[in-house]
């Protein structure tokens, strides 16, 4: 009977022990209650990880946020982080046209330039009324919209008297950053960050994991407006109006990138063939691009480069931007579909690179049943390109085993071509086939195709191509 007893208090001291962790497990932290003018650094430091943090609608000034691993931000109504500093102007004494304040001055990040933009790699952007300010290379001649940044002393420069307008400069990098992992950024608005290049105003360096961002709108953000790293989420949000690009996600597994709009990205004027535009997407499995607006980005609309696998494009409507369209490259399987796709490339000088949709150097591709609409000028429709790039992942970046089929491709103008381009010392390209396309030729021209050389629709044929497809002026 003692024995039993022992044994008894024994499992009933575990059954206690059990529900007394089991109550433990079930206590939820109580959200925490945040206004503009609160720290929020300060309260993410002092609340435990997977904390809900909710913001009440104003403008938090100068915030950067560190999470903890499952930590949650909301705002609720007309929720503002901004990376800038209201700055405070008095007449320069030196020369009576002039309007000068102090700042300090960040270092020039990396990046290469456009030739028309060599300011390009400084990331702190001035703000007139929230306007956006041209920066120059010096005080002489200043016109009104532009201003100069005198870093060795400390001096910001304005032409003209910005009494009774609100003046900002960038001066915060981030505005969520760090490793934690399952953090989740709902229902704000991030702006005016002094993001460097290859970062971004939400997601900082791109190292944390499972990060997911919804209904955020950031913009004007001197880097990249949401970058994520490994199994990234970015949802119904809108990213316009940043310095470098819009949008990027950065190794891992099962990203998602769903249902936002895209636009009007790389104010800053950062080399379209170095990083800028729409999106750039890296050594990603199974990433999921869908239902997105992507448009008039100054760089490629939407851009997977580098040891992409399994990557799935679908229900995008991705028209006027600089440069491509959709571009996976130095990449491998992929399905690019159900997009409607017009008006890209139409001013990018850069043969077979400015097509609607391009595949370079990639292979095991399906491209289908898109809607592609190629403008005047140099713009081109469906490209595949084989160059020699090297060996990724997957083996040697090679364009074969491609099928691009049952796609809809008009030609406005006289020029433009679909079809491959393969180049001197490229391994070579097998398996590729173009099939069951339907071509329209609104300004007639003969020689919209290409394999390897330029062809007129019957010799693309003789060449084995399209031997189902059709092409109609």
């Amino acid at each position: 009977m003692k024995n039993f007893m022992k044994h008894f208090q024994v499992r009933f001291g575990v059954i206690i022990l059990s529900f007394a962790a089991m109550s433990a497990a079930a206590v939820t932290t109580k959200p925490v209650q945040l206004s503009p003018g609160d720290n929020i650094q300060n309260a993410v430091t002092a609340a435990p990880a997977g904390t809900t943090f909710e913001l009440s609608a104003g403008t938090y000034r100068m915030q950067s946020v560190q999470p903890k691993n499952n930590d949650i931000f909301v705002g609720e109504g007309g929720v503002i982080l901004t990376g800038a500093q209201v700055l405070s102007f008095k007449a320069d004494a030196a020369n009576s046209s002039l309007w000068i304040a102090s700042a300090t001055p960040a270092a020039a990040g990396s990046g290469q330039c456009q030739t028309a933009h060599p300011l390009c790699a400084y990331t702190q952007d001035l703000f007139v009324d929230s306007v956006l300010q041209t920066p120059a290379s010096s005080s002489a001649d200043l016109k009104a919209g532009e201003w100069y940044f005198d870093r060795s002393s400390k001096t910001v420069y304005v032409p003209v008297n910005p009494a009774g307008h609100t003046v900002e400069l960038g001066m915060t990098s981030f505005a969520f950053y760090g490793t934690a992992s399952g953090v989740q950024i709902e229902s704000l608005t991030v702006q005016e960050y002094a993001t460097p290049a290859q970062t971004g105003a939400v997601g900082g360096y791109k190292n944390g994991t499972g990060w997911i961002v919804s209904k955020v709108e950031s913009r004007w953000n001197h880097g990249t407006g949401i970058s994520l790293g490994p199994a990234g989420q970015i949802l119904n949000s809108f990213i316009h109006n940043n310095g470098q690009m819009g949008v990027g996600i950065v190794n891992g597994s099962n990203s998602k990138i769903i249902g936002n709009e895209i636009s009007w990205n790389n104010y800053a004027g950062y080399a379209t063939n170095w990083e800028a535009g729409g999106s750039k997407f890296w050594a990603t499995t199974n990433l999921l691009v869908e239902s997105n607006y992507v448009h008039d980005n100054l760089g490629n609309g939407l851009w997977t480069d580098c040891d992409n696998v399994g990557t799935i494009y679908q229900g995008n409507t991705v028209v006027n931007n600089l440069n491509a369209g959709i571009q996976h490259e130095i990449s491998y399987s992929a399905v690019i579909t159900g997009n409607t796709v017009e008006g890209n490339g139409a001013t990018s000088n850069s043969s077979f690179w400015s097509g609607q949709i391009v595949l370079a150097n990639s292979q095991n591709v399906q491209i289908y049943f898109n809607t592609i609409e190629v403008p005047s000028g140099y713009a081109d429709g469906i490209t595949l390109i084989n160059e020699a790039r090297g060996t990724g992942t997957q083996g040697v970046w090679v364009a074969s085993n491609n099928y691009v089929h049952n796609n809809t491709v008009t030609y406005q103008g006289e020029t433009g071509q679909s079809g491959m381009a393969s180049y001197s010392g490229a391994p070579s390209p097998t398996g590729n086939r173009f099939d069951y396309n339907q071509y329209t030729l609104k300004a007639a021209g003969t020689v919209h195709w290409a394999w390897v050389n330029q062809m007129t629709w019957k010799e693309l044929q003789t060449a084995g191509q399209e031997l189902q497809g059709t092409s109609t002026n």
